[in-house]
């Protein structure tokens, strides 16, 4: 009987333990949801074009500078619950791509779908970067990030448009300083998106 009432003991005592959280590293804190919203409206550009009363397209652009990224990374860290070395370890990864290129995330829609193709090999679309009296091409591809997680780090993204990203080869490191111009052309028409860059 006492050897029932040991081992009965002992797995209550075991399985008591086994429910206590582990102890490991602080979690990542993500940005209010007001802050994380300032951060985009801060380095987005929209626009609606029409031709008479016919809309043709609209788009929104953030540009995806360090600032910009790092707030999503925060973001995407507490909602999947990242510890400080896997938050480091993507940060790194972010900081390098910046000193590669430049990204811009860009929401796209025309009433007329056979006008939304700028992933493709022979898109009516051209997208250039001006910077620093040199003007370079864009290349566009679709993001192949999941909606939901796309509208999190993108408020403005909707079910109608498609999400593009768009890179150019001069780091992001130093066109983020502006002030950049994005010039998105076609024979649809054109739009400009003027980022100042910093103060």
């Amino acid at each position: 009987m006492r050897r029932i009432l040991a081992l009965t003991l002992f797995v209550i005592s075991a399985a008591g333990c086994s429910t206590e959280p582990l102890a490991g590293p602080a979690a990542i804190n993500g940005p209010s949801q007001s802050e994380y919203a300032s951060v985009v409206k801060k380095y987005t550009v929209k626009t609606n074009q029409y031709s008479g009363f016919y809309q043709t397209f609209q788009a929104d652009m953030t540009i995806l500078t360090t600032e910009m990224q790092t707030e999503a990374l925060r973001q995407r860290g507490s909602f999947m619950q990242w510890d400080q070395k896997e938050y480091q370890t993507e940060r790194e990864k972010m900081l390098q791509e910046c000193s590669a290129y430049s990204k811009f995330f860009m929401r796209f829609y025309s009433p007329e779908r056979d006008y939304d193709d700028l992933h493709k090999g022979k898109s009516i679309w051209k997208v250039y970067l001006d910077y620093g009296g040199q003007r370079f091409e864009g290349k566009v591809k679709k993001s192949p990030d999941k909606y939901v997680e796309l509208k999190t780090e993108f408020p403005y993204l909707d079910r109608f448009s498609t999400p593009y990203e768009i890179t150019f080869n001069v780091p992001m490191s130093t066109i983020e300083k502006g002030p950049a111009k994005v010039t998105l052309t076609s024979s649809l028409g054109s739009a400009e998106f003027v980022f100042p860059g910093e103060k």
